[in-house]
């Protein structure tokens, strides 16, 4: 049988056709994709955006989900204040890329940063007590709103090789400068742990199942006793000698009106895990180990303690649990 051949010239102009359709991104600058994901994050383009960063960071992803679409709903409930806060924040933001024939092309990026002023935010709340240091919506926009004009130079990875996409978890400095510095906070939840019988409370900042960040609080009440003065001072001197200030752990005595007690902030990216380990927090003296968020709660809850999480209204805990199924 003779089968009829299809002109040649056809089936160039259909391949022609699929790659105009499909790879017209291939045929930009590096510089031009940058700007377009730039362009799709200022107008609040999911679709857009993702189209330029390949989901490689599960958790990072779901929180950029939900950052766009609380952008987009407009609602200001919870950590939705928060993510439209860094919207309006970072709508000014310039980048301008240097070409280079390697992967690891520079961009300066002019935008605001909240980085430092977050963190401070969070210590403030930390020291204040259990519900400020709970309510993390409230810090982070306080952190926000002493956001900082600036410029930085960053190591954009141009690295592509699906030509689908660059990596959002290669490019982890340019996704912080895009958010104001707040991109280690889109995605976090907060866990409460109490321990009604012994007085002690424990939050935790998590990103994903590793905690980033914990405030710890050993509360004694002080109504229907009867302390003198000195009996209070002594009572002083004896928490100041279990407190523990190294690099990235800050603890110290808090004071309310029918208690005494003391607190331990905890920045897990800065504390040493062999001080960590000193002190009980963890049982490794492996320098790269995390707190898994999911364990902790295992052994409190196991311990009789009561624990919640919360996402604030954000919507990244439904998203987490549906992108895992």
């Amino acid at each position: 049988m003779k089968i009829k051949r299809k002109p040649i010239i056809t089936v160039f102009a259909s391949v022609c056709l699929a790659f105009l359709v499909s790879g017209c991104d291939a045929l930009m600058e590096d510089e031009d994709k940058v700007q377009a994901i730039v362009d799709s994050y200022k107008s609040a383009d999911a679709e857009a955006f993702f189209k330029k960063f390949e989901n490689d960071a599960v958790v990072s992803h779901a929180g950029l989900e939900c950052f766009f679409e609380s952008v987009n709903s407009g609602s200001t409930e919870g950590m939705n204040a928060v993510y439209q806060k860094i919207h309006e924040l970072t709508q000014d933001i310039e980048v301008s890329c240097e070409k280079t024939d390697s992967f690891d092309m520079p961009v300066t990026i002019k935008t605001k940063d909240a980085s430092e002023s977050i963190e401070t935010a969070m210590l403030e709340a930390a020291k204040e007590g259990p519900e400020a240091f709970a309510d993390m919506p409230s810090w982070l926009l306080k952190g926000l709103d002493n956001a900082v004009d600036t410029e930085v130079i960053i190591t954009f990875d141009t690295r592509n090789p699906d030509m689908k996409g660059y990596s959002m978890a290669s490019n982890p400095r340019f996704l912080e400068a895009l958010t104001a510095g707040a991109y280690p906070y889109i995605s976090c939840t907060m866990t409460t742990c109490i321990d009604s019988e012994n007085e002690y409370e424990y939050y935790m900042v998590a990103k994903g199942d590793t905690v980033k960040y914990s405030a710890d609080y050993s509360l004694f009440s002080l109504e229907g006793l009867d302390m003198t003065d000195d009996d209070l001072r002594e009572l002083e001197d004896i928490l100041k000698d279990e407190l523990v200030n190294a690099t990235g752990i800050v603890s110290g005595i808090l004071y309310g009106d029918n208690y005494i007690g003391e607190y331990m902030y905890i920045n897990y990216d800065d504390a040493d895990n062999l001080t960590l380990n000193r002190i009980g927090i963890i049982n490794s003296y492996d320098r790269s180990a995390t707190i898994s968020l999911s364990s902790t709660i295992d052994n409190y809850e196991s311990a009789g303690l009561t624990t919640e999480t919360t996402d604030f209204g954000s919507g990244v805990i439904a998203k987490r649990n549906q992108d895992t199924k």
